[in-house]
């Protein structure tokens, strides 16, 4: 009986102990949102109006986010000059996503560093008087070069520079509800079966991510979200940030992720996909990826939800 009950002790502590480490290491989640400051197609709003919704949601939720900016389109419109404001005023950081959001796998070293560099410049004024780093570089289409001398010369200027490389882990297509969401406003119903396809596709490429994280590291990185500035996401960031809540996600700075030994992994994939962070090391290492996953076209969304 007493070897019973120390056995049974045992197994307590064990479980015990185990839900402790759970607790103490939660899984953890920046958000990130690219084209700053908007993204088209707008409908009826304006670029101040959407971006001011999704700081709404993040100011009730306690989250502090990553955008990136494509100075390209505040110049385009000086009125959305003020978003970038908006961001920084409430405690966000800002990054560059070059000049004129370019693919370095369709242009040269010079030429991409040309981009970089214009990208940066609203961002450095900026930081005389919010204090910030923008120092972060998001790479257009998550393309890093599709030549090894591209991609070294590359990384040798960014660490010169001393810029951070703003990975991704959770590769989305959100985008691409943008429409349909236009499309349907005015009729909750439809509205409903967007905000459902949204939250699918979502939940579907966190899976995928979740699993590819484990089979890479062992364990559950720090995921880095790609979002975009657009009328979709906007709308249905609240019950996105559910859905994350809801599978155990805590909420961190991107440079909070990014401090995690996992992102100094060395990874050497070079070619023309845009691959996430972890299926860069996955395809450095030999293993297994799914080249396609967070990819969705506008057409087959659209196609869904016409049936």
């Amino acid at each position: 009986m007493r070897t019973g009950r120390l056995l049974l002790i045992a197994v307590l502590l064990f479980l015990s102990g185990g839900l402790a480490l759970r607790a103490e290491n939660p899984k953890q989640i920046a958000l990130t949102f690219e084209k700053l400051p908007y993204m088209k197609p707008l409908g009826f709003w304006r670029p101040r109006e959407i971006s001011n919704q999704v700081l709404r949601t993040l100011e009730k939720e306690g989250i502090k986010a990553a955008g990136f900016v494509v100075q390209e389109k505040v110049e385009d419109d000086s009125s959305t000059y003020v978003v970038l404001d908006d961001w920084l005023s409430q405690g966000h950081t800002l990054g560059n996503q070059t000049w004129g959001d370019v693919d370095y796998n369709e242009i040269g070293y010079d030429d991409f560093m040309e981009h970089a560099s214009d990208g940066q410049k609203y961002l450095k004024q900026l930081s005389y008087k919010y204090d910030f780093n923008y120092r972060y570089l998001r790479f257009p289409l998550l393309h890093e070069g599709n030549e090894p001398r591209k991609k070294k010369r590359l990384r040798k200027s960014l660490d010169r520079g001393r810029y951070q490389i703003a990975h991704v882990t959770v590769k989305t297509t959100d985008w691409a509800f943008n429409q349909p969401y236009l499309d349907a406003e005015g009729d909750a119903e439809r509205v409903a079966a967007v905000r459902e396809a949204y939250l699918e596709h979502l939940a579907e490429t966190l899976d995928y991510s979740e699993q590819q994280s484990e089979k890479v590291f062992g364990r559950q990185i720090p995921h880095v979200l790609q979002l975009r500035l657009c009328v979709a996401t906007a709308n249905f960031l609240p019950d996105l940030i559910s859905l994350l809540r809801e599978r155990g996600y805590q909420f961190v700075t991107l440079q909070q992720a990014l401090d995690d030994e996992a992102y100094r992994t060395e990874e050497e994939y070079v070619g023309p996909l845009g691959l996430t962070f972890i299926d860069r090391v996955a395809a450095t290492r030999g293993l297994p990826f799914d080249e396609t996953a967070g990819e969705l076209r506008r057409a087959d969304v659209q196609r869904d939800l016409s049936k």
